[in-house]
């Protein structure tokens, strides 16, 4: 118990092992590191360097200190959290779909220590990312103007978000077989529960018992108001007025806490996945087929809905390829999930029309700015992993060297996967 090995078992050891030979993960350090260093020089320059006297000058390098560590901090906590859910949205469904999540169960490897390995091995990259930043951090500090608790206190609440949001990330992949669908899913329980909810109680309630344990309770669990809280309260203190008081360690418990809760969930389904796996009860093939198998082993009729489904043969009319996109689902998981899922974002949709009408703020200029700011992010994000998914689909179901093999040429097969994602 004395030894750490006991929380994540050798499936720590194996993924660093991997990680430590992935000439990838050596050049993103090295970029992160030379964009803040490049960062930091040109805000140098431009706020001390270019100042008349050297008095002047020296007075305004505690500003230039303001400037510089609130946006590295602000960049930090944005790229980690993004780069946290990329790295975990196929932690465990690799091990379920290669079937290998089985044979663990097999070993002395419990599903705690597959959870936790995979966890933290994935957040040692991001950490590493961290800790590059702190002598950058440092020397600017010494100009003045930035305490050292805004940079601890900043960096405890960017590892606490981090925690959560990949802890959330490893969670849908249990269930989630394409890296995207877990990466849209992240990204939109993230956007419900950081910006929907608190904007919609903020319309619907203003009352003292929402200022007193409401907004407390969301305040705390939101770690972009926290940063920001702790921001303001660095560069203009008394600017920003809360009618509570407000504790980064008791924030940072709160996301520790959550992300616990997500764990063990998580923990727990897998098990029950792995158990199933080892004892070979986990068929990918649908329970329609199997229902069509058995009734063929009895000797009895198999159901008509299947002969139906499997009875037209659809000709495929031009390039195969493109054809194969065009007939591809909008959102993965079947037409029920779809239907649900669009009936959901029309009513939150409604949601927010409704509380912008009882502001009367619909006809404000700034109302319909941030409409079109949130489509416009929705739409780049949801393009931007659409299509750095189009190849690497192709390589998890292992099809991609049959497509190499096939006539149609790499500018037909780029051409065709542009066109699948143009249309969802």
């Amino acid at each position: 118990m004395l030894r750490p090995s006991w929380l994540t078992g050798p499936i720590f050891d194996k993924e660093l092992r991997v990680s430590s030979r992935r000439r990838r993960n050596y050049v993103l350090r090295f970029a992160y590191l030379a964009f803040l260093t490049l960062f930091v020089v040109l805000v140098w320059f431009a706020t001390v360097t270019n100042s008349r006297s050297a008095a002047f000058g020296i007075s305004r390098m505690s500003e230039a200190g303001k400037t510089i560590i609130p946006t590295i901090i602000w960049f930090q906590f944005i790229a980690t959290q993004f780069i946290a859910i990329i790295m975990l949205s196929t932690a465990i469904s690799d091990e379920i779909y290669h079937r290998t999540l089985g044979v663990l169960m097999t070993t002395p490897v419990n599903s705690f220590q597959i959870v936790m390995g995979k966890l933290f091995s994935k957040l040692l990259q991001l950490i590493l990312l961290l800790a590059i930043s702190l002598p950058i951090l440092a020397i600017v500090r010494v100009f003045g103007g930035v305490p050292w608790r805004f940079v601890i206190s900043s960096l405890c609440i960017n590892l606490s978000a981090v925690i959560f949001v990949g802890s959330l990330s490893l969670f849908f992949s249990i269930n989630g077989r394409r890296s995207y669908v877990v990466i849209l899913r992240t990204l939109l329980t993230l956007g419900v529960i950081y910006a929907f909810i608190p904007a919609i109680l903020g319309l619907l309630l203003h009352d003292v018992v929402a200022d007193r344990i409401l907004f407390p309770i969301l305040f705390y669990a939101n770690p972009f108001a926290a940063l920001q809280f702790n921001t303001v309260m660095m560069i203009s203190p008394g600017m920003m007025r809360i009618p509570f008081s407000f504790y980064w360690p008791t924030h940072c418990l709160i996301m520790l806490g959550a992300s616990v809760l997500l764990l063990s969930l998580a923990v727990k389904i897998v098990r029950k996945v792995a158990l199933r796996q080892a004892v070979g009860e986990l068929n990918p093939t649908s329970k329609r087929k199997q229902r069509f198998r058995k009734a063929q082993t009895d000797g009895t009729e198999p159901d008509v809905e299947h002969q139906e489904s499997t009875s037209p043969i659809r000709e495929v009319k031009g390039s195969p390829i493109i054809w194969k996109e065009l007939r591809a689902p909008f959102i993965q998981g079947g037409r029920k999930k779809s239907i649900i899922g669009l009936i959901i974002a029309i009513i939150a949709l409604l949601i927010t029309y409704g509380a912008c009408i009882k502001e009367d703020s619909l006809d404000e200029n700034y109302t319909h700015i941030t409409y079109t700011i949130i489509f416009v992010l929705m739409g780049l994000v949801s393009t931007a992993v659409l299509s750095a998914n189009t190849i690497t689909s192709e390589k998890e179901t292992r099809s991609w060297p049959i497509l190499l093999a096939t006539p149609p040429d790499d500018w037909n097969i780029l051409l065709a996967k542009a066109v699948g994602v143009f249309r969802r």
